[in-house]
């Protein structure tokens, strides 16, 4: 009947919202459910002691973080596991993603730990969530009734258009996750420092530590950003409590980021993004699927009244 249908339609557009503010993670929901977004299992190096870690010496952290870019940049993909924490609600994710042009991901989100879980199970058919980056969309993998009543398709696609509506003005929902923009961030804070040498995931690393206003975090959204959704994401961001936001990296001896970490407090409690990368350089494919449903083809079914 027309009325599962167009509820369908209503919970996938308020789930696809919410995944993609969680992406950005300057959202304000307390069920946000992100896309994006990542794998990484840990190393299986031998630990290293934290004094075996590269320190630089001879010059300041930004430009040493400027080095660390462009290494990490050069590395091109990389195996990411990432644990999303707002206030009560924990959400975790694993997978790749691939930075050579543009970001492209190919990642399992598993919502278990948030109420959003429940919602979305009849467009997932569980609590884990598979979704697709491609360079110009993002599709959410759909099971449960919603593929039974759409007639079969097994994905949802999600373009960056209605992402950037969707998030309050990011064009990039997987900046949480690429480790390049989150030195670049870092370096943004005009006042890193150099925390000490530590192990990470059984590397030995060196830690080091930013804090941005709100202000520097809008200016930090990445490249392309209009003035319009600049201002969008300084809205979201007073919406959401945020003053400021601190972001800390931990670099291996091959100036590769082995993890980061952004921390701020909100209004829905405090806020905690960590992604490790392992396997630099893994294959990451993420193609357009080939059965797929619009959210325009959600709406005209929702409209047609066919179906159950």
């Amino acid at each position: 009947m027309a009325g599962t249908r167009k509820a369908a339609v209503a919970v996938v557009l308020a789930a696809l919202a919410l995944t993609a503010t969680a992406c950005n993670n300057n959202d304000d929901s307390k069920n946000a459910a992100p896309a994006a977004p990542t794998t990484a299992a840990p190393t299986t190096a031998a630990a290293a002691t934290p004094s075996a870690a590269a320190t630089p010496t001879k010059v300041s952290p930004a430009v040493y973080l400027e080095q660390v870019s462009q290494k990490t940049s050069a590395a091109k993909s990389a195996k990411v596991d990432e644990t999303i924490t707002i206030g009560q609600v924990t959400m975790k994710g694993q997978g790749a993603m691939d930075w050579s042009d543009g970001l492209e991901a190919d990642l399992t989100m598993d919502l278990t730990g948030s109420p959003m879980a429940k919602v979305l199970e009849p467009l997932t058919g569980g609590p884990k969530v598979h979704y697709l980056y491609t360079k110009d969309a993002m599709f959410m993998g759909l099971g449960g009734q919603l593929v039974q009543s759409g007639g079969g398709p097994r994905w949802l696609r999600y373009d960056k258009a209605e992402m950037s509506k969707a998030s309050g003005g990011s064009t990039d929902q997987l900046q949480s996750a690429d480790p390049v923009q989150g030195v670049r961030t870092l370096i943004a804070s005009g006042k890193v420092t150099e925390v000490g040498p530590e192990t990470v995931n059984g590397k030995a690393t060196t830690h080091y530590s930013g804090e941005l206003a709100a202000a520097d975090l809008v200016k930090a959204s990445g490249p392309g950003v209009t003035q319009e959704q600049a201002e969008r994401i300084k809205q979201n961001l007073d919406k959401a409590g945020v003053t400021s936001e601190q972001v800390d990296v931990w670099v291996d001896a091959d100036q590769l980021v082995v993890k980061r970490m952004e921390q701020a407090d909100t209004k829905a409690g405090p806020m905690n993004v960590a992604v490790s990368y392992s396997d630099y350089g893994t294959p990451v494919i993420a193609s357009t699927p080939g059965d797929f449903l619009t959210l325009a083809d959600l709406a005209k079914l929702a409209d047609s009244g066919s179906g159950s």
